[in-house]
């Protein structure tokens, strides 16, 4: 069984329990490793979204960056920490960020640019937001069922579509070790009437061409008994070879480790061979 996650929040960023107290937690587990995974979401109009103020009351302000140059800093003391903290504990404990990846005029370099001067092991790319063509417009997709009519500059399908197509460009650049979430959207109410499985389709070959894996996340079966991919999404992973690895997405610690076990016989009784893990 995998003794081992790559997804996990701490209160560095939106978690509820310290570093010290997740490195623990994973010793107390009888882990092997631990990945710790904080949020890296970077925009420049990010301030400027919908519901930036419910974002920072439900996260906190430290959680979302308009600017590469003034969260260097930020990240690199966070990376570094992680690094000095992981000695007193007797498991191996990987640096990642979990990165929301977008797509406006520059953010690519940018973003290039910046993570070469953090210390890191590995990069998830999970995307939390919708936005309009050209992603000035952040709509957090936690919350799209709620927001008025006057944010919704397109229809539910244009948005859903331009977000699967965002994720097949964040696989297809090849800066990620694996993908979080695949239909993380599908938690919005007209994703029952409106799947958008050609699209999610598209995004597993980008997986197979590109050599990238993906999670399954059991945080899933926390929210609503499915997990993160569905079923559907699943099985066609797992015949086309893509690699897969089990996530929890803890944001405490009592979610660390979340129905791995059962999770691994369900991966392993649908013919699933290929698992992904860092070395």
């Amino acid at each position: 069984m995998q003794k081992f996650s790559y997804h996990t929040h701490t209160s560095l960023s939106d978690g509820k329990d310290s570093l010290e107290d997740m490195l623990q937690k994973a010793v107390d587990l009888g882990w092997e490793q631990i990945g710790i995974s904080d949020h890296m979401i970077i925009h420049k109009d990010i301030k400027q979204a919908p519901t930036y103020d419910k974002l920072i009351d439900r996260s906190g302000d430290y959680v979302y960056h308009n600017s590469f140059e003034k969260s260097l800093p930020m990240f690199q003391k966070n990376a570094e920490s992680i690094r000095k903290t992981a000695k007193k504990y007797p498991i191996n404990v990987l640096v990642g960020f979990e990165v929301d990846y977008f797509t406006y005029n520059g953010w690519k370099e940018e973003f290039k640019n910046f993570i070469k001067q953090i210390d890191y092991d590995y990069l998830l790319t999970g995307n939390h937001f919708f936005f309009d063509e050209k992603c000035e417009v952040l709509i957090d997709i936690y919350r799209y069922d709620s927001l008025e009519d006057i944010y919704k500059t397109d229809s539910y399908e244009t948005y859903i579509r331009r977000h699967y197509q965002t994720i097949g460009q964040a696989v297809s650049s090849k800066m990620f070790n694996f993908l979080a979430h695949l239909d993380y959207a599908r938690r919005i109410k007209q994703s029952e009437k409106y799947p958008c499985r050609d699209e999610q389709l598209k995004v597993v070959d980008c997986l197979v061409k590109n050599q990238v894996a993906a999670e399954v996340s059991t945080k899933g079966l926390r929210k609503n008994n499915v997990l993160y991919p569905d079923d559907f999404v699943l099985k066609k992973m797992i015949n086309k070879g893509v690699e897969l690895v089990i996530s929890d997405d803890a944001h405490n610690i009592d979610e660390l480790g979340y129905c791995f076990d059962e999770t691994s016989i369900k991966l392993e009784q649908m013919g699933c061979k290929k698992r992904f893990c860092l070395k």
